[in-house]
């Protein structure tokens, strides 16, 4: 038992001997023992060797977020780009109807499929699938336009009706459309009481539905539309 401890000064006082000054003692250690060890060695005067400084383990590093995808800036509010079309998407195979590019609607709602139809080396169609149409109690309608390189400009109206399998599609010809084209598009949403399309964007949009399927849509859009616009549509189904 060390000169110094609790018990022998105890002991020392008691007897009445005389208590001689121990030497220096070496230094103890504190910093990172428990209470009850330090009480321990302070009532036995075991002298505990200094620990190595207690260095705090560093946070774990958090690995940087994934970076974005880049997205295409609005052409105006609720309008997004769409990509262009790329020069291999010029040349399929005979016999074939190809997807020769896809891209998806900023929510992912809505998936736009680029199609090259066979037997016409400069006819394109698009393809609309929406997610979720099922849950509408109205049409779901998109707005496509894109212009030629040598300028001119299309619009065309796209519905969308909850098929009897599978997600809502609608198929459609592009007339025009092809190499350096650029296009925009707006995402699916349910056809307004007042909508007020122009009559010859109307007829053309009618005019390219390329199933039947499509041209249902339209039958459903006449019926939440004003009568001007259904006399319209009207007439372009006949």
């Amino acid at each position: 038992m060390n000169r110094g401890s609790v018990a022998r000064r105890s002991w020392a006082s008691f007897t009445g001997r005389r208590r001689t000054s121990p030497p220096r003692a070496a230094e103890r250690g504190r910093a990172g023992y428990a209470l009850w060890r330090r009480a321990w060695a302070s009532f036995t005067g075991v002298v505990l060797p200094p620990r190595p400084d207690h260095v705090p383990a560093s946070a774990p590093q958090q690995a940087p977020a994934p970076a974005h995808r880049p997205q295409a800036d609005p052409v105006a509010p609720g309008w997004f780009t769409l990509p262009p079309l790329p020069a291999a998407g010029a040349l399929t195979a005979s016999g074939s109807d190809t997807v020769v590019l896809e891209a998806s609607s900023p929510d992912g709602r809505a998936t736009f499929l680029l199609r090259h139809p066979a037997g016409n080396s400069s006819e394109y169609s698009l393809e609309l699938v929406v997610r979720g149409a099922d849950d509408e109690d109205r049409p779901l309608l998109a707005t496509v336009t894109y212009a030629q390189p040598d300028g001119h400009k299309r619009a065309l109206l796209v519905p969308v009706v909850p098929g009897r399998f599978g997600p809502a599609a609608s198929y459609v010809r592009l007339r025009g459309f092809g190499p350096g084209a650029t296009w925009a598009a707006t995402g699916p949403s349910p056809v307004s009481a007042e909508a007020d399309w122009a009559p010859a964007t109307v007829v053309d949009s009618v005019g390219a539905a390329l199933n039947e399927t499509t041209r249902d849509a339209w039958r459903r859009v006449r019926e939440c539309v004003s009568e001007g616009v259904r006399d319209v549509i009207d007439g372009a189904l006949r």
